[in-house]
Order: C-alpha cells, then structure tokens, then sequence
C-alpha cells in the first residue's frame, strides 16, 4: 500500500487562474527577533490544487464547509487516460470511444481525468493557464444522468473550462452543481465535486487507486477551497 499526494505545494511562485491575486506568504515573526517563526499567508480560494462546491457559480448552492467529511472520501476512483491539447475539450464521443461506458464506470464515484496538460504547469506557466483542455457541457450532463454515483471529477489543468471560452466555464460549472429537479432524466447525481489543477502524474500508469482523500481548508462559508488530495494506491 502507498500514499501519494494529487496535489501541489502552495507557493507564492504557485500559477492561479488569470486574474486571481499570486499567493503571498510573508514573514511576520522570526527566531533570531522573536525567539519563533509565524508567517501571513494570503491566497484566493481558488488558489493551487482546490475543490468546487456549487455555491461557486449558484447563489443558492452547498459552500465548501457545507459537506460533512465522508463526502470527501471516494472508495471507487477512476483515472481515466484522456489526452487533450490546447482548448480542446474531453467530450461525450472521447468516453464512448474509451470504452468505459460498457463496465469501468458502473460503480465509480470519482473520475479523474488525466489529459497530460500538467507537463506545461512548471515549464510553460503561461500555455498551462491560457490554453488550457476542459471538460464539456454535455460530458457533465451525461455523466450526471448516466451514473448517478460519481460525486466528483478532477483534472489536471486549471479548470475544467479553457480559459479562451468563458461561455463553456459558466455553463460547464452550472452544469456540475445543478440540483436534480434541473435535469430533464428520471435520474442524476448529486451535485458534484469539482478538483481542479490536479497533480495526476503523480499516480504512476497501471496503478490503481484503492481510495482517495480531499481535505480542504476548513474554512466556513466560502464557495470552494484549496485542498489536499491524497491517493491510497494498491
């Protein structure tokens, strides 16, 4: 058994989504003046590896604190291999094609989707933030109704929209946190988990992950939060 962590160290040199404020984290107390260490750490809620809950895009939706924690751990994980380029979205024909569908995602209830886009996080920040893969509308609404256990998706760009369509991020968010009574199926899920700017690479090929953990910030009140997300590989 082996622990490893899905998600990155925050730091003040951490990419963010455009337009969010870098993260800061500046000394306030120092041993050789204070006799100990404490630091101010200032960074948006949306900063690093993090975790969308529905109070994100809907004013009436679940925050983040809203979950209790046996919401945060998922027994049966998918990493789902899903190479994408800039702007191009996973779609409902990319899963068809996987062959998935047939049996891998009866019993799954959180799918993580690697594109490979994380390979441009450190050595080419600006593509890693302006180019970035998503996923579509319509995958979101077909995984809802058709496999109503999935609680969540992760993936490893910066968001599950490309940063050039801010059309396909409103819908393709409103689309994961809709209640049930907006679908027009007999069944959905709940609203699900969103885990952006994931470290999937860090989950070797062939592995399979037995169990996974989402700890966020315990922060009251606020739509989403930074986390941690640690796999339990077999």
């Amino acid at each position: 058994m082996k622990h490893v962590y899905l998600s990155y160290y925050l730091q003040e040199e951490s990419p963010v989504y455009v337009g969010l404020k870098k993260p800061s984290i500046q000394s306030e107390c120092s041993i050789p003046r204070d006799g100990y260490n404490t630091s101010i750490i200032s960074v948006e809620n949306h900063s690093g590896t993090h975790v969308d809950a529905p109070a994100h895009f809907l004013e009436e939706g679940k925050t983040i604190s809203d979950y209790n924690l046996s919401e945060f751990i998922f027994n049966r994980v998918m990493l789902w291999e899903c190479e994408k380029n800039s702007h191009e979205l996973v779609t409902v024909e990319d899963l068809l094609e996987s062959h998935l569908t047939e049996s891998g995602l009866d019993n799954v209830d959180c799918l993580l989707i690697r594109t490979g886009f994380f390979k441009y996080r450190k050595n080419n920040v600006e593509k890693y933030l302006t180019h970035n893969p998503g996923i579509s509308e319509d995958l979101i609404h077909y995984l809802r109704e058709k496999f109503p256990q999935i609680r969540a998706l992760g993936i490893d760009c910066v968001s599950i929209s490309p940063y050039t369509n801010p059309a396909s991020a409103n819908k393709a968010h409103k689309t994961a946190f809709l209640g049930s009574e907006d679908f027009n199926g007999d069944t959905c899920s709940e609203p699900l988990l969103l885990i952006e700017d994931m470290k999937l690479q860090a989950v070797p090929k062939n592995a399979i992950i037995e169990k996974l953990f989402i700890v966020p910030w315990q922060l009251k009140g606020v739509d989403s939060a930074p986390c941690s997300v640690i796999a339990q590989l077999k």
